[in-house]
């Protein structure tokens, strides 16, 4: 007989998924308030991997003491595959010229693999004498920042849409793991959308986007290219972007020419810089294909034609992004983005590899008080298997509403 399971899953009620197709709760087995991985089944693993891979976002609640080092054991339930060292490298990002290094994220010495983000300063916390992190102002990110009037009435924008990769030598790892141990007391916000749609987001929200969902928004046209596409990404391209801006919805960089010259970076190789399928396969389900771009990073776009096996280079990066951008933007309205409303003791994972995050939320003016300052553990692990391209015809995938 199949070994009996105990662990379950909800869906996360039609209100706050609308048609995003994201998001499930996750009921850990009876008697088991925090999350003990010695104890769970194969089956409650298996039942774990199908939440997250239909659902691309996962969250256990009340995990508020939880151990680092579960996070990285957690993680290889998703992708056996992953190595011990977080995704940007063995150290935190602390280089200038990259612009991750702004975040001044740390990183917990029992447990290396899992990074520490937030807003305001901390001491002795986790072996760690002296910690500041911060969360970055919009107008480091947007070509048009909030204006000072929807900053006073609460308004708030994703930064900039990403996956979890430095797009350079290291691979995306499948999941990334976010756990809250501090939410900043302050009020909700809003993020306003091109229809005059707005919608209510939890201060420092952490947003998210279905590649299965933009995929299922292209024309027909539109899939055919994606299926058949693969993207290049920028050499050292959080250098390569450091002095750009974004776009007001975070998808893309606008204008073309603050970029740092190629000759300029830190040294690099074309053997180690990003190359991924446009269109990703789902571990769980190939015919219900992710649209996975970083449209910020993108560099050059090569396109085979699957009947005559004629190939088409566009290494123009201003074209590149506006074929990027064409697509992606679909996306872009309330009903198909999910924001998590963070509580205290949030362990949400996420399906790297099926979604598009970002920071959301404005809260430098409150980072030196005591009850408003903010701190995330994240898990993010480098893979050792690159990403697959879907492998299927367009005629063949599944649609996601």
């Amino acid at each position: 007989m199949p070994e009996s399971t105990s662990l379950t899953f909800d869906l996360l009620s039609d209100e706050i998924r609308q048609s995003s197709a994201i998001g499930a709760e996750i009921q850990l087995p009876p008697g088991m308030p925090m999350l003990d991985l010695d104890r769970l089944t194969d089956n409650d693993k298996n039942t774990l991997r199908k939440a997250l891979f239909e659902n691309q976002v996962i969250v256990i609640r009340n995990q508020k003491g939880i151990d680092p080092t579960v996070l990285p054991s957690l993680a290889k339930i998703f992708d056996p595959n992953a190595s011990d060292v977080h995704s940007a490298g063995e150290k935190a990002v602390s280089d200038p010229k990259n612009i991750l290094s702004a975040y001044k994220a740390g990183r917990i010495p029992r447990a290396p693999q899992v990074g520490i983000i937030g807003s305001g300063r901390f001491q002795y916390y986790e072996g760690l004498k002296e910690l500041e992190v911060v969360h970055l102002d919009h107008t480091l990110f947007h070509e048009e920042p909030l204006s000072q009037d929807e900053l006073d009435n609460g308004y708030t924008r994703p930064y900039r849409w990403h996956m979890d990769t430095p797009f350079y030598e290291r691979l995306p790892g499948e999941v990334t793991i976010l756990h809250s141990i501090r939410i900043p007391n302050v009020p909700d916000q809003k993020m306003k959308f091109p229809d005059g749609t707005e919608k209510t987001v939890g201060a420092g929200a952490t947003a998210f986007f279905s590649g299965a969902r933009v995929f299922s928004l292209l024309t027909p046209e539109e899939q055919e290219f994606a299926l058949n596409t693969t993207v290049t990404y920028a050499p050292q391209a959080y250098e390569y972007i450091r002095q750009c801006k974004a776009s007001e919805n975070g998808l893309t960089i606008p204008n073309f020419g603050r970029e740092v010259p190629v000759e300029n970076l830190s040294e690099w190789s074309w053997d180690k810089v990003a190359e991924h399928p446009m269109v990703w396969r789902n571990p769980l389900n190939p015919d219900r294909p992710f649209f996975q771009v970083h449209g910020c990073c993108v560099y050059k776009l090569t396109t085979r034609n699957p009947a005559t096996g004629e190939t088409t280079v566009i290494d123009d990066v201003e074209k590149v992004r506006e074929v990027v951008y064409k697509m992606q933007s679909k996306i872009y309205a309330a009903e198909n983005i999910y924001a998590h409303h963070w509580q205290e003791g949030d362990v949400v994972i996420f399906h790297n590899r099926g979604v598009m995050h970002s920071i959301t939320g404005q809260l430098a003016k409150y980072k030196e008080e005591e009850d408003k300052r903010r701190l995330l553990w994240q898990c993010t692990m480098t893979s050792t298997t690159p990403p697959s391209p879907s492998g299927i015809t367009r005629e063949s995938t599944t649609r996601v509403m």
